[in-house]
């Protein structure tokens, strides 16, 4: 498809509709040519798509773990702007996508942002308080980034520093309870 045919849709998968309708027309087509849709989606098109969930979260969980074989930037991108303290982890029926987050070793900016949710995810549910853990966990042990996420933490105002690192350190402590 050329480029300017590839806008074009673009702009039509944009318009609102389901992330359902999204995904279906990107599996349709050829995955360079979804590829170059994703990567060139703006932070505000991810998230319309992820988090006006509107009762299709577990559609928006396999749209977000589709993008993975199609790639790998735009699958992080997707996560870190999931990753809402207003609109909670995404659960979906399928949570492979998060199963990655937990067993891939992530890039830098979205370990800070799975970091910022725990510390700022104040009236989240506690499902997503253990999810989060489960994430933050398999970094540290699994992949051994315990300086990144203490870097973190010293990034922060001084006053806020205690109560993450206790908060980050309680659920590096607790069990997952999630396969993922």
């Amino acid at each position: 498809m050329k480029e300017k045919e590839i806008k074009e849709l673009k702009i039509e998968l944009m318009k609102p509709a389901y992330t359902e309708e999204l995904h279906q027309a990107l599996e349709e087509l050829n995955p360079n040519d979804s590829r170059k849709i994703v990567e060139s989606m703006t932070d505000k098109e991810i998230s319309t798509k992820v988090n006006n969930r509107r009762f299709q979260e577990s559609y928006i969980a396999d749209y977000i773990d589709y993008l993975w074989d199609i790639s790998k930037p735009a699958f992080w991108k997707h996560v870190i702007i999931s990753l809402n303290v207003n609109t909670g982890v995404l659960w979906g029926e399928n949570m492979d996508y998060f199963g990655k987050i937990c067993n891939n070793k992530i890039p830098s900016d979205v370990l800070n942002a799975v970091l910022n949710f725990a510390v700022n995810c104040e009236d989240s549910s506690i499902q997503d308080l253990e999810t989060i853990a489960c994430a933050i966990k398999a970094q540290a042990e699994k992949f051994g980034r315990i300086d990144e996420i203490n870097k973190y933490i010293a990034s922060l105002n001084v006053e806020f520093q205690d109560s993450a690192k206790n908060r980050i350190s309680e659920m590096i402590k607790c069990e997952c309870n999630y396969s993922f």
